[in-house]
């Protein structure tokens, strides 16, 4: 496949650098880790780990990412466009990695639109498909959270799962984040326009125009403003025409995060704690709805630490460490591993192919 200005040389450094750093705040995580449970690991009770509920554990990581392929193929080929599940996987897989490379988890929303982009589909038509999965994504991922706090506060009250008032005020504050975050991203969806008021000043002004020719900056300005309008009308589509599609991938959004809530239970299970699996599932929604924008590469660190600090009160402190890194290596260092191999093998781009008949409809019905 070929590369384009987001696989520069320059750019695969970067994403190198962001893997090497969330490599080293994981590692420094595990260290801390197994040292506040240091002599009471039995790495022979370790030896004894169900390997079924591990392989279910990671079937499950392997279903998430057909998942996610598929909410861009049901969007993509909503706008006439045709991607096949294969092609979407790999898109889901190194937009993770992405993800899972950069702070606050930024990087893989943009890199997927750019994969997704072709001649005959075009950024913003990809931008808008990104976007709109994200948006269902997210409500979908504020909608059990929320569910599920309530679920854990009313259900175990005063009993198995109990948070220090400085990790409660860290969660309120991670939630709301979270809150923040899906109003900004949804405000920007219904009103795009607004885009285009806060990118313009930005792109034209007396700074970049001592750098750049007044026709470079203008030529930019009209690119901007046309992907716009194909972001808007692809947005308009999708709300008048595609109710249906945008339904599924709600759906499919929600099997996701359920899915992706199992796998700790199944990790607990395999260890041998007989653990509530639907506790296990509200605890794991409400760290990924608190700790979803840590400023780590991949909330590397971060993320092990509050994950521990969540399960402390459930989990034996004997297997937490081991736990916690088991669980990271299925949900994170496996994607690392196998994104980092698309990446270096060059599976990188090719834009969704165009059904002529279907697209030039959807144009002419928005022309």
């Amino acid at each position: 496949m070929t590369s384009g200005g987001n696989s520069s040389p320059a750019r695969i450094r970067q994403l190198r650098r962001g893997a090497l750093l969330a490599s080293a705040f994981g590692l420094v995580a595990a260290y801390v880790l197994f040292q506040l449970t240091r002599g009471e690991v039995s790495w022979a009770e370790l030896a004894k780990v169900d390997p079924k509920m591990l392989a279910l554990a990671l079937s499950l990581v392997v279903f998430t990412w057909v998942v996610d392929g598929l909410r861009m193929k049901v969007l993509v080929q909503a706008l006439g466009g045709r991607l096949s599940l294969g092609r979407a996987v790999r898109v889901a897989i190194l937009g993770t990695f992405v993800s899972n490379v950069t702070p606050f988890d930024s990087g893989g929303e943009p890199f997927q639109a750019y994969l997704l982009s072709s001649p005959d589909f075009t950024p913003g038509q990809a931008s808008a498909v990104v976007a709109v999965k994200t948006v269902l994504n997210v409500f979908a991922r504020v909608s059990l959270g929320l569910t599920a706090s309530v679920a854990l506060l009313w259900q175990w009250p005063d009993g198995a799962w109990r948070l220090s008032p400085a990790l409660a005020v860290a969660c309120g504050a991670g939630i709301l984040v979270s809150l923040g975050v899906f109003a900004f991203v949804l405000y920007f969806i219904i009103r795009p326009e607004r885009i285009q008021q806060l990118a313009v000043p930005a792109v034209r002004n007396r700074f970049t125009l001592r750098l750049f020719r007044q026709e470079t900056i203008d030529r930019a300005i009209e690119r901007l403003n046309s992907e716009l309008i194909e972001f808007r009308t692809a947005l308009d589509r999708f709300v008048t025409s595609y109710r249906v599609e945008l339904a599924k991938v709600l759906l499919l959004s929600f099997g996701w995060w359920l899915s992706t809530a199992l796998v700790p239970a199944l990790v607990l299970r395999g260890l041998g704690f007989p653990c509530s699996i639907i506790q296990v599932m509200a605890i794991t929604v409400v760290f990924y709805l608190a700790a979803a924008y840590a400023p780590t590469p991949g909330s590397s660190g971060a993320a092990e630490l509050g994950f521990a600090a969540l399960f402390s009160s459930v989990a034996p402190r004997a297997v937490l460490g081991v736990f916690v890194m088991v669980w990271r290596a299925i949900t994170y260092y496996l994607n690392l591993a196998l994104g980092a191999v698309l990446m270096a093998t060059g599976v990188l781009r090719s834009g969704p192919s165009v059904n002529p008949g279907r697209n030039q409809r959807g144009r002419s019905e928005t022309a």
